[in-house]
């Protein structure tokens, strides 16, 4: 897409957020769309589809087979209503849907993305030593060579204290010792039902995301489970948790940030604190006593009904047992330090750091203003010596913390820059270093995979509801 018309598309998507937070409207200049650090020099057409970063987006074509699946799905759904008495189907219903399986639905072809662009693409992703990826923290694309990329991602797999590696496949092991722990869970349980695992799974996979705004270039390694046994199951275990989470400093939002701190009054500095590595660090085996502790032994935290040593078994195979491959085909687990691409990362990180932040908020005195969003934090308290106090996190946690000072009284907090005069905020949009001028295409140039509106319109030809 050309640079303008995303240019206009972000003016739009600024004046929203100018019109939430205030301040003025800013435009930034145009910047590299895409960042390249290997030793290889893209073409032009190459770099056209570069520069697009998650703009660069189009629908394959389903296979037969998974069209058919999906019909035969769709049909013994409808079966099993019809059993059930909610409605009554004519003969020509699995005809007619069975034919639809043959039939192409949707646009599969873009506007966006020519012929031309596409094959640049492949030509590419067929060049040697070259790997495409993301970059960190921001929409575009990276270029690094493979062996660079390789061995970053070789000494992440060097730490033994948190991966191990595997000699076999375990994920039938797993699917068994989660369907037994699951059985006894719904036997025990008439509140909480969990569903059995079944079906093919397969393993996690490892990548890397390029901090190209850190100097030498590190990874942020991403562990997908999608494809694990335990993947749903460990989104349910996150639905049932999070109401147990200490959130009183939390915030879910910049939105709700600001309108939190609009009840913050008196002078004073303001600073960021952060955690450094926040997900990798924390410690899994504690965290899990601290969950049993609040869901189990704390008074003020509803009831669940759920056997503890079963909840505890879940969620260890959860975080410790997910296996995954690596760029050389090699099997780990990840068995310390939640992984990105956990479902249950984002929770058992609050849950650690807000536990931290009782222990030490019991020992010293809140600052004026306390606000967390995982792990970047604003500070307003009436000292600078004050601000220090907060080191003590680092006395009761396992985490290394940074404090970043304001300069002018301003200080940036996810994506709003703050200024501090007389006695209140100011507030307006910041945008990263790392901000590249792109932003997500607001319009689908390809529709969904399967069109619902397509097959609605042949199942209500042929079913006569009660």
């Amino acid at each position: 897409m050309p640079y303008k018309s995303l240019k206009k598309r972000m003016r739009t998507i600024l004046r929203k957020l100018v019109t939430l937070n205030g301040g003025k409207l800013r435009i930034p200049e145009a910047r590299q769309e895409y960042i390249n650090i290997s030793s290889y020099v893209p073409t032009p057409a190459q770099e056209q589809i570069l520069k697009m970063g998650l703009n660069c987006h189009f629908i394959t074509r389903p296979r037969p087979t998974d069209k058919r699946l999906e019909m035969e799905l769709l049909i013994d759904s409808i079966l099993n209503l019809q059993e059930r008495g909610a409605l009554r189907t004519t003969n020509a219903l699995q005809p007619l849907l069975l034919a639809k399986a043959l039939t192409d639905r949707g646009r599969y072809s873009s506007s966006i993305v020519s012929k031309e662009m596409r094959a640049a693409a492949k030509e590419l992703k067929r060049v040697a030593g070259v790997t495409v990826c993301w970059a960190d923290k921001t929409a575009g694309l990276v270029l690094i060579n493979t062996q660079e990329y390789h061995e970053k991602l070789d000494a992440i797999l060097a730490d033994l204290t948190k991966f191990e590696r595997l000699t076999s496949n375990p994920v039938e092991d797993i699917k068994r010792e989660v369907n037994c722990t699951i059985e006894a869970i719904n036997a025990a349980s008439n509140a909480v039902h969990l569903p059995m695992i079944s079906g093919d799974f397969g393993l996690g996979y490892l990548y890397g995301n390029v901090k190209t705004h850190k100097q030498g270039n590190p990874l942020r390694p991403i562990i997908s489970q999608c494809p694990t046994p335990i993947y749903q199951l460990a989104k349910r275990l996150n639905a049932i948790l999070t109401p147990y989470v200490p959130n009183r400093y939390c915030v879910a939002s910049s939105a709700e940030f600001l309108g939190r701190i609009k009840d913050v009054h008196g002078e004073g500095v303001i600073a960021s604190m952060n955690v450094e590595s926040l997900f990798t660090n924390v410690p899994v085996d504690e965290t899990i006593d601290l969950i049993a502790d609040r869901v189990y032994r704390d008074e003020t935290t509803p009831e669940l009904n759920i056997p503890e040593q079963a909840l505890r078994t879940l969620l260890a195979i959860c975080t410790k047992r997910a296996p995954f491959t690596t760029h050389r085909g090699h099997m780990y687990l990840q068995k310390d330090g939640m992984a990105m691409g956990s479902p249950l990362g984002v929770l058992f990180a609050n849950f650690y750091v807000g536990v931290v932040e009782e222990r030490v908020f019991s020992q010293v005195e809140c600052p004026l203003a306390y606000f967390r969003y995982i792990d970047d934090t604003f500070v307003k308290a009436i000292s600078t010596k004050a601000i220090e106090n907060l080191r003590t996190f680092e006395d009761n946690s396992v985490f290394h913390f940074t404090l970043e000072n304001s300069v002018n009284n301003s200080l940036p907090f996810l994506d709003i820059l703050i200024s501090s005069t007389n006695e209140e905020f100011q507030t307006t949009v910041y945008t990263k270093p790392t901000f590249l001028g792109m932003c997500l295409n607001g319009e689908s140039e390809c529709p969904a995979r399967y069109k619902a509106s397509t097959i609605k319109a042949f199942v209500c030809r042929a079913l006569s509801h009660c």
